[in-house]
């Protein structure tokens, strides 16, 4: 009987633990999906420069890369995106000039307004599906973009991200286009066309093809070589590097001979813009006899944009030769007006003269730029030769009324297949417009592999440059953008 007594307290027991632990189970169940359900509804916390610390640094000597190093005193987890295609977006986004300015004399100067540069960057909606969980507190930002971080819990992330930027890394060298040379009976002077995306200053070098020490000259881009023998034709090899030690090297070749003809030297001045954005001209004032420039000189035909000032007078300065432009193409002769606001050429798919949109070219007259102030290749050229650093630029809006000197026409040439590729205002000797033979001058690039020398034989001289040897970078302004919707 008692053994019977004990056998029953035992299987009582077990069916007490079975149902006690299934009764924990259930209430563990319970409260699992109590907290989901709640965690759902409570949001995640956002980043702030307040509760994350950042660290940039270099992970390869190359400069390739940078490792970002982030820690947070909070418990949650940190999630990345990188954005590398960011760039072109920018370009403009900071230049906005009022349209009511004080009306001013052509004599007076108003001081361009500051940058709206406080550190908003364009943010973009991304999936949270595309956010990487950053492990052992390290990820690795392979290009220039833009970083998105998240704090995250259980797979769900903060609904705001928190944003900087990555400008600083440089990988190739800059580009090289059209080599200009001229020359007399001895010698032969040499000046390299040259852009690099990284807006430090940029080193030249050149040398003979006999000799294998280069000769540099620092910023300045063009050297003249001197007692050479008359008529003899010379390979001129020149390399261009950036801060960074990322460099190209290019090679053309000259004839020491008289030159063709001899370049009339200009004296440049001040003179006084006034560029009306409705009607699409520019009008050149100089100085009347009441010491104001007052008198009209000159009409340009030209193409604003949406973001070009409707207000407002500035001061021109910096002037680059060739110009790389937003969307990967290029402008001759180009004068800074304020911040990204230029004149210059209509764009060119490279730095050759035969390259140019000739789509672009027929909209002069009209409203098709971003925003700068795009001319035919004389009139961009005249500003370029002509007018000094600190001649002032007016905006103003007027359609019915052009200027005093009316608005100048353009003539189309997309239909003409064999010369549309030239601005046909280009004093150029090869333009054939103008009865030349359309060639530019003869560059080829230098290739990585032993130096090993490939000519361009394309028709429209498309131009890849090659880094020379091994580069090195340092990033001395890892500066990150705080992003304001903290």
């Amino acid at each position: 009987m008692d053994r019977i007594n004990k056998t029953k307290k035992r299987k009582w027991t077990k069916r007490k633990t079975l149902v006690l632990i299934m009764l924990i189970a259930i209430l563990a169940g319970i409260l699992t999906g109590v907290f989901f359900i709640v965690n759902r509804f409570i949001p995640v916390k956002n980043i702030t420069k307040d509760n994350i610390n950042i660290n940039l640094s270099t992970m390869k000597p190359t400069g390739n890369s940078i490792t970002a190093e982030v820690s947070t005193k909070t418990n949650y987890d940190i999630y990345y995106f990188i954005d590398y295609a960011f760039a072109e977006e920018k370009y403009y986004e900071n230049e906005e000039f009022s349209e009511e300015v004080e009306e001013l004399s052509t004599d007076e100067i108003v001081a361009p307004p500051e940058e709206e540069q406080d550190g908003q960057i364009n943010v973009k909606q991304i999936s949270d599906t595309e956010y990487h969980k950053v492990e052992n507190s390290k990820f690795e930002i392979e290009n220039n973009g833009v970083v998105y971080l998240k704090y995250g819990r259980l797979g769900k992330l903060s609904s705001v991200p928190y944003v900087f930027e990555i400008t600083n890394i440089d990988k190739t060298g800059p580009e090289i286009g059209e080599i200009e040379t001229s020359s007399t009976y001895t010698s032969i002077t040499v000046t390299v066309n040259a852009i690099d995306e990284n807006p430090s200053e940029l080193q030249y070098s050149f040398r003979l093809a006999d000799s294998n020490s280069y000769i540099l000259t620092g910023e300045k881009n063009t050297y003249t070589f001197t007692e050479l023998t008359t008529d003899e034709t010379y390979t001129i090899f020149v390399r261009v590097s950036d801060q960074f030690g990322n460099e190209s090297e290019a090679v053309t070749e000259a004839t020491a001979s008289i030159a063709d003809s001899n370049q009339e030297v200009i004296e440049k001045k001040l003179y006084h813009f006034k560029v009306n954005v409705a009607a699409n001209t520019v009008t050149v004032y100089d100085k009347g006899s009441d010491g104001k420039y007052s008198e009209p000189i000159k009409a340009f035909i030209c193409s604003t944009g949406k973001s070009t000032p409707k207000s407002g007078t500035y001061k021109i300065s910096d002037r680059y030769r060739w110009r790389s432009l937003f969307g990967g193409v290029y402008g001759q002769y180009a004068v800074r007006i304020y911040g990204n606001i230029l004149f210059h050429s209509v764009p060119y798919e490279q730095m050759y003269a035969n390259t140019l949109e000739y789509e672009e070219y027929d909209k002069l007259g009209t409203s098709a730029s971003l925003g700068c102030v795009r001319l035919c290749v004389k009139d961009a050229k005249w500003i370029y030769d002509n007018a000094k650093s600190g001649s002032t630029v007016e905006f103003y809006s007027d359609s019915s009324n052009p200027g005093p000197l009316g608005k100048p026409t353009a003539q189309k040439i997309s239909s003409n297949k064999a010369n549309r590729n030239w601005d046909p205002t280009d004093p150029d000797k090869h333009n054939p417009w103008l009865g030349g033979d359309g060639a530019v001058t003869k560059v080829t690039i230098v290739s990585d592999d032993n130096y090993r020398v490939t000519t361009n034989t394309s028709s429209t001289n498309t131009v890849t440059n090659t880094n020379i040897g091994n580069t090195t970078s340092s990033f001395p302004n890892n500066t990150i953008v705080w992003n304001t919707t903290d």
